[in-house]
């Protein structure tokens, strides 16, 4: 068998764990921050409005920005839903965030930290058709923890809902999570 330089073992060692280490970073960015869904009622009237919480799990030691942000080299947390002929959104629910000093900037930071719930209210079109609907929304945000940042990251969700026809009876549902949402203090 032949022997290999020693500057070539070298370098395959050090491109190894450097490799583990992006692959380590790109793992720990895709799991920071997780969203569940979830909507008012379980069946929507043509021209009715129904809320939609997204219920965020931030990994403990990480945190994301408040949506109201000063830092020009940070980036907030923005919720963005698609809007269409059928979909408006009326108002979205930001709760207040908390505030903290970290080793990169100067300023007390406004953040989300750990389990945060975020809302819209959405009115759908009287011409909308009884059928199962989507929203599409994306949320936008920047995973940091006390010493540094990522890059930004947007998750893209689709949340399902059923339009019925105005003789179906509807009901609300997930009841204990929409009375954690204030949209007449919060909403936005």
């Amino acid at each position: 068998m032949r022997n290999l330089p020693r500057s070539t073992i070298c370098f395959v060692i050090i491109s190894f764990f450097y490799l583990c280490a992006f692959v380590s970073i790109e793992a720990k960015e895709e799991e920071t921050v997780t969203v569940k869904t979830f909507i008012s009622n379980d069946g929507i009237h043509p021209g009715e409005s129904f809320k939609v919480a997204f219920l965020l799990n931030i990994i403990p030691g990480w945190h994301i920005y408040g949506p109201q942000l000063e830092d020009e080299y940070l980036i907030p947390s923005e919720l963005i839903i698609d809007e269409g002929d059928n979909i408006k959104v009326s108002m979205l629910y930001y709760p207040e965030p908390g505030s903290g000093r970290f080793d990169y900037s100067e300023a007390e930071l406004s953040v989300y930290e750990g389990e945060i719930l975020l809302g819209a209210l959405i009115k759908v079109s009287e011409d909308i058709l009884p059928n199962k609907h989507f929203i599409k929304a994306s949320f936008l945000y920047q995973p940091c923890d006390d010493l540094t940042c990522m890059a930004p990251r947007t998750l893209k969700l689709e949340i399902p809902f059923k339009v019925v026809s105005l003789s179906k009876k509807t009901k609300e549902i997930n009841t204990k999570i929409f009375l954690k949402m204030d949209f007449e203090k919060e909403g936005k």
